[in-house]
């Protein structure tokens, strides 16, 4: 690997609160920019893990922009449903990723646990 200091970074992802939780986390010395800022839609994350999705992220917006780039992919476990949602957490929401219609989703299937667990 190489022993080089990383003095910009690309935050791999279209997400403003992700954006600025991460920068908070950096040291301020190093220029961090926005997939944003270059228009660059996120990939399609077909992997089947967070690990695989923050790669592919990451390895995408690196090779569009020639910078090096931080990515994260996250997303809700829940014990009980066998750690569903996991990396399909967004996708609960429909379409267009609504949180609401994801966590009411959430609250049915605990219901349905609930109902088999008390038969």
């Amino acid at each position: 690997m190489l022993n080089k200091k990383i003095k910009k970074l690309l935050i791999g992802t279209n997400n403003k609160g992700k954006l600025k939780e991460i920068r908070s986390l950096l040291p301020k010395n190093i220029i961090t920019v926005s997939t944003s800022e270059f228009k660059i839609r996120s990939p399609k994350e077909n992997g089947k893990t967070f690990k695989e999705n923050s790669l592919i992220k990451s390895r995408y917006f690196s090779k569009k922009t020639n910078l090096t780039c931080l990515a994260d992919d996250s997303g809700l476990e829940i014990d009980i449903l066998n750690k569903k949602p996991g990396i399909y957490s967004s996708r609960w929401g429909g379409k267009n990723s609504n949180f609401k219609s994801a966590i009411r989703k959430v609250y049915r299937e605990l219901y349905k646990k609930k109902q088999k667990l008390e038969n």
